[in-house]
């Protein structure tokens, strides 16, 4: 149950609309167009959130139970693959809107090649099975964003804390790029924060040859979060930030 020293409240009202996150240069509408991505999110199988905004928004639900609240699922999965850009690698990107939480674990995201489909797949007359509570439960999966940890295919990984410079209160933009090298790395607010290559710890890259599906846990501080479909992978000159080195 993670509680914030900061509370908890809606961050984006009228006079805040833009505001905390910086502003992506608007390209011109033919551009634009072509860039724009269908992906959303699925509704099956995902966890104990809600989606709106025709399936680009996350908005968290309080579990029935408390006391079962860490066993219950708060997973989330893109419908279809996310795209891949030449030179970069895979990349989306969501705006957080509504949060709780300090520096500790906000939420979680990065990939996975396991199709979401065949986590919900089941035979005529059963019932679907339950949404898997972690993505350590979901093979081929590459995310970071818990305190201090990250899990690579299964296996955690010690990080340094990705939230520290957030501010309360201020919308924010956080990504994950799946580099054509299979190193994960997470921007927040278009600069790299964290760059987690699992071959230096004797795991296997990131398979970027094969389709990557996103996945993001609003398990942490996340209340509500927005899919950006028109984003690109941050630019050298906006990423002017260094990555937190790894121990």
């Amino acid at each position: 149950d993670l509680r914030s020293h900061f509370g908890s409240r809606s961050l984006l009202t009228p006079r805040q609309q833009g505001e905390g996150a910086p502003r992506q240069p608007r390209l011109p509408g033919s551009q634009r167009r072509r860039q724009m991505s269908s992906l959303k999110f699925r509704e099956e199988p995902k966890g104990q959130v809600k989606l709106a905004r025709e399936s680009l928004q996350i908005l968290k639900q309080k579990p029935d139970d408390k006391d079962v609240a860490r066993e219950t699922s708060k997973l989330v999965f893109t419908a279809d693959p996310v795209k891949k850009f030449a030179g970069k690698g895979h990349w989306f990107e969501l705006r957080v809107e509504e949060f709780m939480g300090g520096s500790l674990s906000l939420m979680a995201l990065g990939y996975t090649s396991t199709d979401p489909g065949s986590l919900a797949q089941v035979e005529e007359g059963e019932e679907p099975p339950p949404c898997p509570a972690h993505p350590e439960q979901v093979p081929q999966a590459y995310v970071a964003g818990y305190a201090r940890s990250a899990f690579w295919d299964g296996e955690r990984i010690e990080i340094e804390p990705i939230f520290e410079e957030v501010k309360p209160y201020k919308i924010f933009t956080i990504g994950a790029l799946a580099t054509l090298g299979g190193v994960l790395e997470i921007y927040i607010n278009r600069r790299l924060v964290i760059s987690i290559d699992g071959t230096m710890r004797g795991m296997s890259a990131i398979d970027t040859d094969t389709p990557l599906w996103a996945i993001v846990d609003a398990g942490g501080g996340l209340k509500k979060a927005t899919l950006l479909t028109d984003s690109v992978p941050p630019s050298p000159e906006e990423d002017a930030g260094s990555p937190v080195p790894e121990e």
